[in-house]
């Protein structure tokens, strides 16, 4: 038997502001450091902890776009509360909401100071500066002054009155969540006679907003979809009658490989968040959010013929044998 299954979603991250968030009265803001160095090179240092994300790669993108400076040149540092500033973590998909957000808004306060240091470099007004990614040019002509020039005179040649330096902290208080969301279609194929189903066909969409690195989100959210199938075909964690956890080894407690994992098909699209300053959302999570409905709304179609409404997850042979023949199936 044939079943399609469709489930969209919406999902809330990003956790924040101060005013309405704590944690044991610790407000969630979180934070961000970057220093640019007379070389032009720089070093940002996050409160946000990297579970794997690839936050050396996504905010180094950040600083990059912001100053023009070589993300290669750019050194990301976190973890090491000794020498990093305040953060409150990346759980719940908060990395990019909030610690993205704190990175993109400091390399924007230090792209104001570069403008001062520029238009004392180029003797010209602030106002008759124009910026494009990596140098300020002087409004009519082809006189300017990369971010590297900027960064050398910040400690070298600062005009007098300014403090000299390249660097700052931001701790960002988001005004609001992100909501990135979704929808999964999923085709499986139901054999009645072992009660078994396998994946024929999948389709992801996902909006978490901007997109900083495509190939990062895309895979996050391949992890997800593995996940979620994962969670609807096969993982259970349960207990005999002694209490005894029966699911508790990679032998019971099944971890699918590239094997069993289906085939995705992936697409976007992009509504930028009105409450972050590059329109970025979280992604991390949503695919283990949707998916999981859309793999048992499929099994649950395949099967609706024998007065089928629901069957837990995990959907085990078992208890889809259970559901056919209306008998109820103990774990």
């Amino acid at each position: 038997r044939i079943g399609i299954g469709v489930a969209s979603f919406t999902e809330v991250v990003g956790a924040g502001n101060s005013k309405d968030y704590d944690i044991l009265g610790l407000k969630m803001f979180d934070s961000a450091e970057l220093r640019i160095h007379p070389t032009g090179k720089a070093i940002l240092k996050l409160g946000v902890q990297t579970q794997g994300q690839g936050h050396e790669t996504t905010f180094a993108q950040i600083v990059a776009q912001e100053l023009g400076i070589p993300y290669t040149d750019i050194k990301v540092m976190y973890g090491d509360t000794d020498t990093t500033p305040y953060g409150l973590g990346t759980y719940a998909s908060r990395s990019t909401p909030v610690g993205g957000a704190a990175t993109a808004v400091i390399s924007r306060k230090l792209r104001e100071k570069a403008r001062k240091l520029a238009a004392h470099l180029l003797e010209a007004s602030e106002d008759d500066l124009e910026w494009e990614v990596g140098k300020f040019t002087v409004k009519g002509t082809d006189v300017s002054a990369t971010i590297q020039d900027i960064a050398f005179a910040a400690y070298t040649n600062h005009p007098e009155g300014m403090e000299a330096g390249l660097e700052g902290v931001h701790y960002y208080d988001p005004p609001n969540m992100t909501y990135p969301f979704g929808t999964y279609i999923v085709v499986v194929e139901v054999d009645t006679g072992d009660s078994s189903w396998k994946v024929l066909d999948m389709a992801a969409v996902d909006d978490c907003g901007v997109r900083i690195n495509p190939m990062i989100v895309e895979g996050q959210i391949h992890g997800g979809l593995t996940e979620g199938f994962a969670m609807s075909n096969m993982q259970w964690i349960t207990f005999d009658d002694n209490g005894n956890c029966i699911g508790s080894n990679f032998m019971d407690y099944l971890v699918p490989t590239a094997y069993e994992t289906p085939k995705f098909k992936m697409g976007e699209t992009v509504t930028p968040s009105p409450h972050h300053p590059i329109g970025a959302k979280g992604v991390g999570e949503s695919a283990t959010v949707g998916s999981p409905a859309a793999f048992i709304n499929a099994v649950v179609d395949a099967v609706e013929s024998y007065g089928v409404t629901n069957i837990d997850m995990p959907a085990l042979p078992h208890r889809v044998w259970g559901a056919i023949n209306g008998i109820e199936v103990k774990p």
